[in-house]
């Protein structure tokens, strides 16, 4: 650097390395994908990187200076609007996703506040919102396409196998009237098919009850409460289903999924647990749903479960709470029992 104290008047004035500085970083930040917008407290562009000009759809020096409301007057009022002030008025990051419709786009946004200005740092996210709408339509499908298997079986079942155990049953008592059951080598043998065949059936209307397609219209609630009445009705395993609401019920396809591995865990605490109380918690919030499904009967090794030969339940109800970007965990319930939880999203995440 030059010293400037004995230069003569004619001397040009040695360069100011903090305007270096300032121009590498205006020209580094001109080389990265996201678009970066500085505004002042009265909503003036004092700095837009080549970037952010180009999601905008913007010529260089076109926005410097300007009322960024008045360039975009159809934002004015939504969300952006809305969002931008929380974070200058609670002086806190605010980060969210919105559709511009100006600009047919999808804007992922998080907004720096000052004391004096905003720094806004943005993206376009339109092909992940396609993405992610494909994907939805896709399980959308499979759901539907499941539906309709599930009551083609459960018509087969009902058809065949259903009807047949009736018509057994109603031979045994023709054979019984026919038959001296006084005598215990004849009793015995009738006695111990009759048993089966109730059992059979009793388990064929269980089977039943659980292909039937989810009602769309009901709270998670109240179809949980339906199932549990069905399968604990003839035995001794007291049980409740706890609701607390807050926000709107989930969307399809994670209300389906959310339902369907909650009965799973449902019809497992009443085939294995030998439970003397089950007690299921729905609890809405706005970013999803939780089920808890807690049992006071024989504890579980989540591990050895997982890798019993042939034993799949748990696998697939964790693999359906991923389909909808949730997750499923089995845990202790203290020193006795199991805890099934299920956190489903309101919409799986990016």
């Amino acid at each position: 650097m030059v010293d400037q104290r004995g230069a003569g008047p004619d001397a040009s004035p040695a360069a100011d390395p903090a305007d270096d500085r300032a121009v590498d970083l205006v020209t580094a930040m001109d080389r990265v994908g996201d678009g970066f917008l500085l505004l002042d407290r009265d909503w003036r562009v004092r700095f837009v990187n080549a970037a952010a000009l180009r999601l905008l759809g913007r010529a260089g020096g076109d926005l410097l200076s300007k009322n960024v409301w008045a360039e975009f007057p159809t934002a004015v009022d939504s969300t952006f609007d809305l969002r931008y002030r929380e974070a200058l008025a609670t002086q806190s990051v605010v980060e969210f996703e919105e559709y511009f419709e100006e600009l047919d786009c999808w804007f992922s946004i998080r907004a720096y506040p000052s004391p004096d200005d905003l720094t806004l740092v943005f993206r376009d996210v339109t092909r992940l919102h396609d993405l992610l709408a494909e994907r939805r339509a896709l399980l959308d499908r499979l759901l539907e396409a499941e539906d309709r298997e599930r009551s083609r079986i459960a018509s087969g079942i009902h058809d065949d196998t259903a009807q047949a155990l009736v018509a057994m049953a109603l031979r045994l008592d023709l054979l019984r009237a026919h038959l001296d059951t006084t005598d215990p080598n004849v009793s015995r043998p009738l006695a111990e098919l009759g048993e089966l065949v109730t059992s059979a059936t009793t388990g064929l209307r269980t089977l039943l009850f659980s292909l039937e397609p989810t009602d769309p219209h009901a709270p998670i609630a109240e179809s949980l409460r339906r199932h549990a009445a069905h399968l604990f009705h003839d035995s001794h395993t007291g049980w409740s289903v706890d609701d607390v609401d807050d926000g709107p019920e989930l969307p399809q396809a994670e209300r389906s999924q959310a339902l369907r591995i909650a009965k799973e865990a449902l019809n497992n605490a009443h085939a294995h647990s030998r439970a003397s109380q089950v007690v299921v918690t729905v609890s809405g919030h706005r970013d999803g749903v939780e089920i808890v499904v807690a049992d006071d009967g024989v504890a579980v090794d989540p591990a050895a479960f997982v890798s019993a030969p042939g034993h799949r339940g748990l696998a697939t109800m964790q693999d359906r709470a991923a389909a909808v970007g949730g997750r499923c965990t089995l845990e202790p319930s203290g020193t006795h029992g199991c805890t099934v939880r299920i956190v489903v999203p309101r919409a799986a995440p990016a």
